[in-house]
């Protein structure tokens, strides 16, 4: 006949023989017993086989009339089990492997997550020796030996055809007496750490349109234009001079788009050798070359998958690699260095350069069939020179950054330094005037930043006077009707009339304000107010 197993809780007051007593009712009833635990505050737990419901009722009424028995009552589990099932949901419940040894080495427990590392099934690696799991780890044995521990080790087994990639941690297991019982090892696998970091350096660099500091409309109106492209998958081609803030923009768009919580993954293509790029770009098979890391190594395509790589300075890049940037955005698929197997890839391009690419290609210097891949859409961010107006802005954000950096209460610039900064050309772009900034700010022990500063710890120079003064007799004209206007409307002509005659030979707000004394927006808003025409700057 089929036997079963139950557990019964009896829960007593202690007298001697009572165990006895309790054992030979079991005996009476020809009912095996498993196991057997005393628990404080829960009396004795017996595991015990039976064949039939009947039999277990007449035991437990049985076991009631035991003299000093309390309660007699049937549970799920025996304490130990009930400890176990517990420890193993919680070394299920997180996400990076566990595995426990005793103090000869042999497994204990292994959790789901390292069973699935390692491709191994619980069942066989519990009483496994570790060395043949870990292939002989030295740490392992040393923290058993000794009880020192260790700290996220890289390590590399083949298992068949498999490269297991993994950080491990180990400590030692230590009893009441101070002796070593055993080790508790962690087990990180790689491509979950890469995962990690990737989602950490997404979460810290986030850049936003909204972090793009500007006012001008030829700004306002490329950001608009890649608010739009970002939604899309196609190539993206940045020019604009050094300094503009190329990379800043890609972020931009990338973070603006629907791969926004896939890896952005920006690469300098110019601050790497050929050979260097070519393995950084498409990674490189085990053996490949010599150094080659021991599994081989993903480039930047395979990491970037679903998301977006920023190729900057594309202009730098050999004829050669610009052959496989050609394939990859042809076909979609990469091979690694030293490989055979095309993988697929699903990356958006966004490059940038500030080379002339046209006349690049005129020089054979640049495939044209490449150009034309990268260059679908292509934004042009204007040099700051273009869009002065957003210097006061730009200026102003910049000086409350490098403060905040350099520990130091704020500073602000005088009017007249900010018109010197609006005058200069900046080569450099933003990054000159950042760089400017941050030296002033640390020689600077005042509240405000004169041009006399500029002037003594830079090469900016007074700008030349190119302003003519007017020599000649303006003679300004009121239409009376048969009453006097009003004084406001008098006032209004006057300074219509006055903005057009000087707007005649500076043509632009910045000049024609210094003519007349006011700023730039002043001008501005005057000549929006009175429909007046000028050239934009």
């Amino acid at each position: 006949m089929k036997t079963q197993e139950s557990v019964v809780e009896i829960n007593f007051e202690d007298r001697p023989g009572l165990g006895f007593e309790i054992f030979k009712r079991f005996e009476d009833h020809h009912i095996d017993k498993i196991g057997m635990e005393v628990v404080p505050q829960q009396g004795m737990v017996i595991k015990f086989c039976f064949t039939s419901e009947q039999d277990t009722q007449s035991l437990i009424c049985d076991l009631e009339t035991v003299p000093g028995v309390k309660s007699v009552k049937l549970r799920d589990y025996m304490p130990y089990e009930h400890r176990e099932h517990e420890l193993r949901t919680i070394l299920n419940s997180v996400n990076e492997g566990i595995i426990a040894v005793n103090k000869e080495g042999i497994i204990t427990h292994i959790n789901q997550v390292a069973s699935e590392i390692f491709h191994q099934r619980i069942e066989d690696t519990v009483g496994m020796k570790a060395e043949v799991l870990f292939e002989a780890d030295p740490s392992i044995f040393e923290t058993l030996k000794t009880g020192k521990p260790y700290s996220l080790k890289e390590r590399k087994i083949q298992k068949g055809k498999r490269v297991i990639h993994f950080l491990t941690s180990g400590v030692p297991v230590i009893n009441d007496k101070g002796h070593i019982i055993g080790e508790v090892i962690t087990i990180k696998d790689f491509r979950q750490v890469e995962e990690i970091i990737s989602k950490i350096d997404r979460q810290t660099k986030v850049t936003t349109f909204e972090q793009i500091i500007c006012q001008s409309p030829l700004m306002q109106q490329l950001i608009d234009t890649s608010k739009m492209v970002a939604k899309g998958n196609s190539t993206i081609l940045l020019r604009g001079e050094s300094g503009t803030g190329k990379e800043m923009f890609a972020k931009a768009i990338h973070f603006e788009s629907p791969r926004s919580k896939a890896p952005f993954i920006p690469i300098n293509c110019a601050a790497l050798p050929d050979t260097l790029l070519e393995s950084e770009l498409f990674g490189y098979e085990e053996g490949a070359f010599t150094g080659a890391v021991k599994g081989g190594k993903k480039g930047l395509f395979e990491q970037a998958n679903g998301g977006t790589l920023f190729l900057d300075e594309i202009g730098e890049v050999s004829l050669p690699v610009q052959v496989r940037l050609l394939r990859v955005l042809q076909e979609g698929t990469i091979r690694r260095v030293g490989g055979s197997k095309e993988i697929s890839v699903d990356v958006r391009i966004i490059a940038a350069t500030h080379r002339n690419l046209e006349v690049m290609i005129q020089d054979s210097l640049f495939r044209e069939d490449l150009y034309y891949r990268l260059n679908v859409i292509p934004l042009r961010i204007p040099p700051l020179r273009d869009r002065s107006e957003d210097i006061p802005l730009i200026a102003q954000s910049l000086i409350r950054k490098i403060s905040g950096k350099l520990g130091k209460s704020q500073v602000y610039l005088t009017r007249e330094s900010m018109d010197l900064l609006v005058e200069q050309a900046w080569p450099g772009n933003v990054r000159q005037l950042e760089n400017m900034l941050e030296r002033i700010i640390n020689i600077t022990d005042t509240t405000e930043i004169k041009p006399e500063s500029f002037y003594q710890w830079t090469d900016l120079t007074p700008p030349p006077s190119t302003l003519t003064t007017e020599q000649e007799q303006f003679i300004i004209k009121i239409p009376l009707p048969k009453q006097w206007p009003p004084l406001k409307e008098i006032v209004n002509e006057v300074e219509k009339q006055v903005l057009e005659k000087v707007l005649e030979s500076h043509q632009s707000s910045r000049k024609a304000g210094q003519v007349l004394g006011v700023s730039n927006t002043t001008i501005l808003n005057k000549v929006k107010e009175y429909g007046l025409k000028i050239k934009q700057e």
